[in-house]
């Protein structure tokens, strides 16, 4: 009772008169459409109208409708469970027989199976979640979005990602830039309204910074790289890669939220910037080659200290006021060490991919139903 059909709601911007005058019907349309729907069921040759006696809150309490059906019936009712056959089938569901204990997924694919191209973004999991990289990229199950899914997090990203490609490619006002491709999303018009705010102010935070900053040159924008470790290519798209007058660069990847933390990066869970520095350095992009001196995160999240209400600039290297984190020439250093550990261990060596290997890194939760998480999570040993 309650759940099927649903307790009426009002509508929060029409009153139900209005509705009525619009011709949409009202939820004593729908109550009686579900009561129609419960009569004609009922008229088949055998019905079985079960319930819950508790659920996952406590006991749970018959339906009035069910508790009348009973009245009703009465001798009758109780005459068709003399075969037992219904109340036998319902205690099946509570005595079934237990289940052996399922493990931690420790799947060991072939060597040949093993050799893949890893992208910059994927090496963070590898080492995180060995298992989650072993079904994103040997696998190669990719999540899917629902239908009809609304847009999420990485949708927005991605949409800031194409707005700052398309301005620094082509130049002009960075509204009608963010205009052009918010028209081009397939979401909901009130998503895009919602959204735009937002963005123009987080994206003139960025445009202010890069006239604020004439020591240093965008060079590359969006741009493709790869380079062999050990006979296995790595690959990754930069988001910005600045030249500095010294001929040094300054690696800048964009982020819609909370960039990784400098412990995290020490941790060796987000390899992203150390590699594509390693890439940098090793003449990985095209257009440029040289000495990385600078690894930056300009993240589009609220910041009290903007002068548009969003956007800051983080970095997990010691320097100026930050006292904390990781000296610039071991910067590099420890991501080729973090690199070349996961592809020895994973990659060219033997090592299970292990579910959540790491459990406090942080992560996704795209292959957790896969992994069947629920069923062994804490129950390792």
């Amino acid at each position: 009772e309650g759940s099927w059909p649903a307790t009426p709601k009002t509508d929060s911007l029409l009153a139900p008169p209005v509705l009525r005058a619009l011709g949409v019907p009202g939820a004593d349309f729908r109550i009686g459409l579900s009561a129609h729907d419960l009569a004609a069921a009922l008229g088949a040759p055998e019905v079985v109208l079960s319930r819950a006696r508790r659920d996952e809150v406590g006991p749970a309490i018959p339906s009035r409708f069910l508790l009348r059906v009973r009245a009703l019936l009465g001798n009758d009712l109780l005459s068709r469970h003399e075969d037992g056959k219904p109340v036998a089938l319902a205690g099946a569901l509570d005595d079934a027989p237990p289940e052996p204990r399922y493990s931690r997924p420790e799947p060991v694919p072939s060597p040949e199976q093993r050799s893949v191209r890893i992208s910059v973004t994927a090496l963070d999991r590898l080492r995180s979640d060995p298992y989650q990289f072993y079904a994103s990229s040997i696998l190669r199950l990719p999540e899917l979005d629902a239908l009809d899914a609304e847009p999420s997090p990485a949708w927005q990203g991605e949409l800031a990602h194409d707005i700052l490609q398309a301005w620094h490619e082509g130049g002009g006002q960075l509204a009608q830039v963010a205009d052009d491709q918010l028209a081009k999303m397939n979401a909901h018009p009130l998503t895009k309204a919602l959204w735009r705010p937002r963005l123009l102010r987080a994206l003139e935070w960025v445009e202010t910074e890069i006239v604020a900053s004439p020591e240093r040159t965008p060079v590359l924008f969006e741009e493709w790289g790869r380079m062999n470790l050990h006979g296995i290519e790595i690959f990754g798209r930069i988001d910005r890669l600045d030249r500095f007058e010294d001929g040094t660069y300054a690696v800048i990847d964009y982020k819609t939220g909370r960039p990784p933390s400098a412990a995290q990066v020490e941790a060796g869970y987000a390899l992203q910037l150390g590699t594509l520095g390693l890439m940098v350095e090793r003449g990985g992009f095209d257009a440029a080659k040289g000495l990385p001196a600078a690894f930056e995160y300009w993240s589009l999240a609220k910041s009290p200290k903007s002068g548009t209400g969003f956007g800051y600039v983080a970095t997990p290297i010691i320097g100026g006021s930050r006292r904390s984190g990781i000296p610039a020439e071991e910067f590099l250093p420890l991501a080729l060490h973090y690199l070349d550990e996961a592809l020895d261990r994973w990659i060219r060596g033997s090592e299970p991919f292990t579910a959540r290997l790491n459990p406090d890194a942080p992560g996704y939760a795209t292959y957790d139903q896969l992994m069947r998480l629920d069923e062994w999570m804490g129950r390792e040993q």
